[in-house]
């Protein structure tokens, strides 16, 4: 399992780095004079956003390999993951031909939308997102946000106006909203408001993204005449003792956590303690985290919707949690040799008040 896991995540890598080259290379301009092509920075990162949370959740829903029990594996019939697994074109069928038989699947006009926004086609995917909206009643704001997404990647000036409304409501409602700051920029860059660029940009940076995307965000901000300080790998939010987080929304865990007496000794003072809620078997970032201090032990800490580490995906999102507590000896959100480490499982709907135990040492 693993090393076929390795090889999607190379062969993930190898296909976003063949289609970035020509997105983001400048090409001379044809006629002299003129000027040069501009680079599609805005579909690169749609792209490195879309593509692997596409794969993740199209494979999941196709794919019958039996992950949750690996050993079964055996029993899988040969000739499994044939066909549209690997195969853009054919999934969008299979996505296509499941919406015929049930139009009124929101799930599926959405994960098609996704499909056709990875696959180049964003008039296709605002047609898709759309009749997702139409079907709830234009109730989700993170629909209306993916709809907004595929408008500005059509470069159509006609669904512009319509674009930037959905966004700018959007950070109306969440001034911190990565999406919205991301494309409210993409926008006002095109429309030569550069000063509008540079405050959402700079805001997109304080909010610690991927450090893919951050790259592009500061390579952005160096055209526009701004100098972006290097950083590193984000991190979940820090929170030092006595420090107050965010007021607590949604689904909400109160998590006491304590150390095993037996490893207790292993402790060093001042080393970063991260507690993470998780959706059991997805990789990715968390669905909520904090940062706090090994010196903060025992302690009870309260993880909430509003720890949520990206927009959409947040506990109340999912059924299943386990949240995992680890003292992280090199720093890092990055499980190391020798980090200490408990977990628990919690369920939506049980009760929100779980324990975890210190009780393991990371080989």
């Amino acid at each position: 399992m693993t090393p076929f896991i390795l090889i999607c995540a190379v062969m993930l890598v190898a296909a976003i780095a063949y289609l970035a080259v020509p997105l983001v290379r400048s090409v001379p301009s044809a006629a002299k004079g003129a000027p040069a092509a501009p680079r599609s920075t805005a579909a690169l990162v749609a792209m490195l956003v879309a593509l692997p949370l596409a794969a993740v959740v199209l494979y999941n829903s196709i794919s019958n390999f039996p992950w949750d029990s690996p050993i079964a594996a055996a029993a899988v019939p040969p000739g499994h993951g044939d066909g549209g697994a690997g195969d853009m074109n054919a999934i969008t069928a299979q996505l296509e031909a499941r919406l015929a038989a049930n139009p009124g699947d929101v799930e599926g006009w959405q994960m098609l939308g996704r499909t056709y926004l990875v696959s180049g086609e964003a008039v296709k995917a605002a047609a898709a997102y759309q009749k997702a909206i139409d079907l709830t009643g234009g109730s989700d704001p993170a629909l209306k946000l993916d709809l907004a997404e595929a408008l500005v990647l059509t470069e159509d000036p006609s669904v512009q106006d319509q674009a930037k409304q959905i966004v700018d409501a959007a950070m109306a409602a969440d001034a911190s909203n990565g999406k919205a700051l991301w494309y409210s920029g993409v926008m006002a860059t095109r429309a030569g408001d550069k000063e509008t660029a540079k405050a959402r940009w700079s805001k997109l940076l304080e909010l610690s993204p991927p450090e893919d995307i951050r790259k592009i965000v500061v390579a952005q901000l160096a055209e526009l005449g701004v100098e972006a300080p290097a950083m590193g790998a984000a991190s979940p939010p820090a929170m030092g003792a006595g420090a107050e987080g965010p007021a607590p929304t949604g689904r909400t865990i109160r998590i006491s956590i304590s150390v095993d007496p037996k490893i207790a000794g292993k402790l060093q003072p001042g080393t970063p303690l991260f507690v993470a809620a998780r959706q059991p078997g997805i990789p990715g970032p968390p669905l909520a985290a904090v940062r706090l201090s090994s010196d903060q032990l025992p302690m009870t800490v309260v993880l909430s919707d509003a720890n949520a580490m990206m927009e959409g995906r947040n506990l109340s999102s999912v059924d299943d949690v386990e949240v995992v507590a680890r003292v992280a000896f090199g720093g890092t959100a990055v499980t190391a040799t020798g980090d200490l480490i408990g977990k628990v499982s919690q369920k939506k709907g049980g009760s929100t008040d779980v324990a975890i135990v210190i009780d393991q040492v990371a080989p």
